[in-house]
């Protein structure tokens, strides 16, 4: 085993035991002086927040993008989740092991899923009111995380519970065992059209050579569902990164 792969997998195996890559010593916030805007000036263990290129989320302008031949995401969420933590960023779902998506031959496990209000990726300059990220990882500790952008609408009858069983206090951790597929109706599903990019954690350290799969398209939450997660987390979205030279690839059906 290489050097460089011996540390990306102590790197990886650190922020998938973090809830949602968040919890350092360091306090960071989305708001004021310790905002996505400084989060880079906080600590050098944040340098790439400040210095990277190829930051997430982006802003996905549609008028450039690139057609590739990038293979189906096959989603097979056979688990359940266990629990839910609020670490004061956001909520995120803990799950079993076993819950994979594969993409050309390649296996990802997904590791946790977590919220952000509102969207952090943006599609032709519009923001929306609720994202999901999926986080996976493979045998070689490289991140693959899915994100699910969601309109105001219809209530997702389970994404309500989550948010209504939560901890009401930073760093409380509640069970919550509900299968994957009665939360999310992609998991069993062969996923044709996406945007594929190479990015960052969307969250100190910033963390870079992530792979992000944004999936267009929309399912929906109410306002009251929107207005449950803010009164309970806050507004938690770092803003749209420079693209600089990087390119977006969509996979069409």
């Amino acid at each position: 085993m290489t050097l460089q792969r011996s540390l990306r997998i102590i790197l990886i195996c650190h922020i998938l035991a973090t809830p949602s890559f968040a919890d350092t010593k360091v306090h960071w916030s989305y708001t004021g002086d310790t905002g996505p805007a400084h989060w880079g000036e906080l600590s050098e263990d944040f340098a790439s927040c400040r210095v990277g290129k190829n930051q997430s989320p982006i802003d996905i302008e549609t008028d450039r993008l690139i057609e590739a031949d990038l293979g189906t995401l096959i989603f097979s969420y056979q688990g359940e989740s266990t629990e839910i933590i609020n670490n004061g960023h956001t909520l995120q779902a803990n799950v079993t092991p076993g819950s994979t998506m594969q993409v050309k031959g390649e296996t990802f496990e997904l590791k946790q899923f977590h919220m952000h209000s509102p969207s952090e990726h943006q599609i032709n300059g519009e923001s929306f009111p609720l994202e999901l990220h999926f986080v996976h990882s493979n045998d070689a500790a490289e991140l693959a995380v899915v994100g699910m952008l969601f309109r105001e609408g219809v209530p997702h009858k389970d994404l309500v519970r989550i948010v209504e069983k939560a901890p009401k206090q930073a760093g409380g951790t509640v069970p919550l065992v509900k299968k994957l597929e009665d939360i999310f109706p992609h998991v069993k599903l062969a996923v044709e059209s996406y945007y594929r990019y190479s990015g960052s954690l969307t969250t100190p350290p910033c963390t870079e050579g992530v792979r992000w799969y944004v999936y267009p398209v929309i399912r929906t939450v109410s306002k009251e569902q929107i207005a449950g997660y803010i009164d309970l987390i806050g507004t938690d979205a770092r803003g749209p990164m420079p693209l600089n030279a990087r390119i977006v690839l969509e996979a069409a059906d």
